[in-house]
C-alpha cells in the first residue's frame, strides 16, 4: 500500500430552517433537502468533484443515522469521510471495499511511520464504529454484497481473523487540574496575569470577565461545552441564597440524552452576574445602537410563557409555543426577549457584536489562553473539558472523605446511609448527568479506579476540602502524570 496523499470528499450541511433564509434559491434549496429527509444543519457528504453519491446520501438521511445525537452524527460524518477519501486515493470505490481496505486504512491511520497525523487507538475505534456502522446498513440494504467492516476482519485468503477495535483503546485519554493548576490558567491565560500573579501592562484582553466567568462555570460545575456554553440566562439559578452551591436545570435539547439537574457554585454564579451587567450589558447595547437585532434572518421573540412553554413571534410575525426542553442549540442562538431597553439575545454569553457565540467557539478562546501560558512559562494546558473531569475528580474526592471521615458514622450507619441516598460514586454520577454509573468509574475517575477507600479513610484531618484534594494529589495521583498541579507563581 502506497502513502495515500487523500483526495477528499466533501462535507456539507444541509441548510438552516427555511424561514431563516432571505434568498429564493436558498429557500428552494432547503425545500429540495427536506423532501429528501434531510433535517435542518445535518452533515452530509459529496464526492470529491462535488457529485452527489444517492446511496452515500440516502444513509445520512436514514433512521438509523437520524437516531444518533447531534454530536454524534457531526464526528461519524467526519470520520467517514476520512475513509472514503483514503479509498478514493487508493483508486477505490466505497462499494468495492473490502476487509483489507480497512486493514490497510487502520495501518495508515495508526502506525505508518510515513503519516504525521498518526491517531490514537480511541480516536480509530470511533472511526470505526462510523464505518461500521455504514457499511453495516448499506449491507443491510442490499447496496453491497458483504460488509467489509465485520467485527473481526481479514485479508482474502488470511487464515485468521484480525480486530480491527484497537486493544489499547480508551474511551477518552483525560487529564485533571488541581485547583492551584486551574487557577494559574485561569489568570495568566483568561485574565492577563503573569507567572508571579501580578498584573501585565501589555495585556489587552477585552472579554477578561466573560471568559473568566465561562471557566469558572465549567470548573464548578462539571457541565459539558454545549451545555454551558448555550444557557439561556433564564435557566440560571436565583443568586440570593446563602447556599454554597445552587441548583439549576438543563434543557433535553442540549444535554446529552436528557435535561437534567446541575449545580454551581454560588462564586460562579456571582461572576456570571458580574458579566451580567457590565460587558454583556455593554454588549447589548451597542448592538441595539446599531440595529443588529432589527432585522435578523431566523429571530424568535419570548412574547409570553404558560405551562405549554414559550410564545415566540419569528422575524414574519408568525408564532408558535414551544417548550424550553426542546430548544436545540440553534433554536436557543436565535431566541431574544423583550427588555425594558429593547430586544436582547436569551442565551448568556454573547461575542463584542451583541450576537450569541457559537458554543464550540470557546475552544478556540482556551487555545488562545494556553499559547499564552507556553509563552510566559506557565506548565499547565486546559481545553473545556478538562474542567469537567477536574470537578468529577474534586468532587468524588471530597464526597469520599466527607462520608467515610466527616460525618462520624459507623459501619452500619454508612450501609444504612448508601441504601437510602447511593455511594458517592452515584452522588458524582448525578452530578455529571451520566446515565450509567460504570462511566463515571471508568472514564472520568481513572486516576482512583485502582486506588483502595482506605486512602481517604486513613487521609490526615483537614478542615479545607481544597488541602484535602491538593494533598492526595500530591501523595496518590501526581505520579501518573494525569493530574496537573501547576508550577511556580501563588
Amino acid at each position: 500500500m502506497s502513502t495515500p496523499t487523500l483526495v477528499m470528499w466533501r462535507l456539507g450541511r444541509s441548510s438552516p430552517e427555511e424561514e431563516s433564509l432571505d434568498d429564493v434559491a436558498a429557500v428552494a434549496l432547503a425545500a429540495r433537502e427536506r423532501d429528501v429527509g434531510m433535517a435542518p444543519g445535518q452533515p452530509f457528504l459529496l464526492r470529491p468533484d462535488g457529485a452527489a453519491d444517492t446511496d452515500v446520501l440516502a444513509f445520512f438521511t436514514s433512521s438509523s443515522f437520524k437516531m444518533l445525537s447531534e454530536q454524534t452524527q457531526s464526528s461519524y460524518a467526519k470520520d467517514l469521510r476520512i475513509f472514503l477519501s483514503f479509498l478514493e486515493s487508493q483508486g477505490r470505490s466505497w462499494k468495492g471495499a473490502r476487509s483489507s481496505d480497512l486493514l490497510d486504512f487502520e495501518h495508515w491511520r495508526r502506525r505508518d511511520p510515513n503519516n504525521e497525523h498518526r491517531v490514537s487507538g480511541a480516536k480509530f475505534s470511533r472511526e470505526f464504529a462510523a464505518c461500521k456502522k455504514f457499511f453495516g446498513w448499506q449491507h443491510k440494504r442490499g447496496v453491497i454484497p458483504r460488509d467489509p467492516a465485520g467485527d473481526d476482519i481479514g485479508p482474502p485468503g488470511s487464515t485468521g481473523s484480525h480486530s480491527l477495535r484497537p486493544r489499547d483503546a480508551r474511551p477518552v485519554r483525560v487529564k485533571w487540574l488541581t485547583p492551584r493548576a486551574f487557577r494559574q490558567w485561569r489568570d495568566v491565560g483568561l485574565g492577563g496575569r503573569l507567572i508571579d500573579g501580578t498584573v501585565d501592562s501589555s495585556w489587552r484582553g477585552r472579554n477578561d470577565g466573560r471568559n473568566a466567568a465561562f471557566a469558572n462555570l465549567l470548573w464548578s460545575s462539571g457541565l459539558r461545552l454545549r451545555e454551558a456554553g448555550t444557557l439561556l440566562v433564564r435557566e440560571l439559578p436565583s443568586p440570593n441564597t446563602d447556599a454554597q452551591f445552587l441548583r439549576a436545570r438543563l434543557g433535553n435539547g442540549v444535554a446529552k440524552g436528557r435535561g437534567r439537574d446541575f449545580w454551581m457554585s454560588a462564586a460562579a454564579r456571582s461572576q456570571l452576574e458580574a458579566y451580567f451587567v457590565s460587558t454583556r450589558a455593554e454588549a447589548v447595547s451597542r448592538a441595539r445602537r446599531s440595529g443588529v437585532y432589527e432585522d435578523l434572518p431566523g429571530r424568535q421573540v419570548v412574547v409570553g410563557q404558560n405551562r405549554s412553554g414559550l410564545h415566540l413571534v419569528n422575524a414574519k410575525g408568525q408564532s408558535r409555543t414551544i417548550s424550553v426542553d426542546q430548544l436545540d442549540w440553534r433554536e436557543r442562538s436565535n431566541l431574544f426577549v423583550q427588555e425594558e431597553g429593547g430586544i436582547a439575545p436569551a442565551m448568556l454569553f454573547l461575542g463584542d457584536s451583541g450576537l450569541p457565540m457559537h458554543y464550540e467557539s470557546w475552544e478556540a478562546v482556551f487555545a488562545t489562553a494556553n499559547r499564552r501560558c507556553t509563552q510566559l512559562g506557565v506548565p499547565v494546558t486546559c481545553y473545556p473539558h478538562m474542567l469537567r473531569h477536574s470537578f468529577a475528580l474534586r468532587m468524588l474526592v471530597t464526597m469520599l472523605h466527607a462520608f467515610d471521615r466527616r460525618m462520624g458514622l459507623t459501619p452500619d450507619e454508612r450501609r444504612d446511609y448508601r441504601m437510602l441516598f447511593g455511594d458517592p460514586w452515584t452522588l458524582v454520577q448525578t452530578l455529571l448527568g451520566h446515565t450509567n454509573p460504570q462511566t463515571t468509574r471508568d472514564i472520568y475517575l481513572e486516576p482512583i479506579s485502582g486506588l483502595q477507600v482506605d486512602l481517604f479513610l486513613n487521609a490526615e484531618e483537614s478542615t479545607q476540602a481544597e488541602q484535602e484534594f491538593t494533598d492526595f494529589v500530591q501523595r496518590h495521583l501526581a505520579a501518573t502524570g494525569l493530574v496537573n498541579d501547576g508550577g511556580g507563581g501563588p
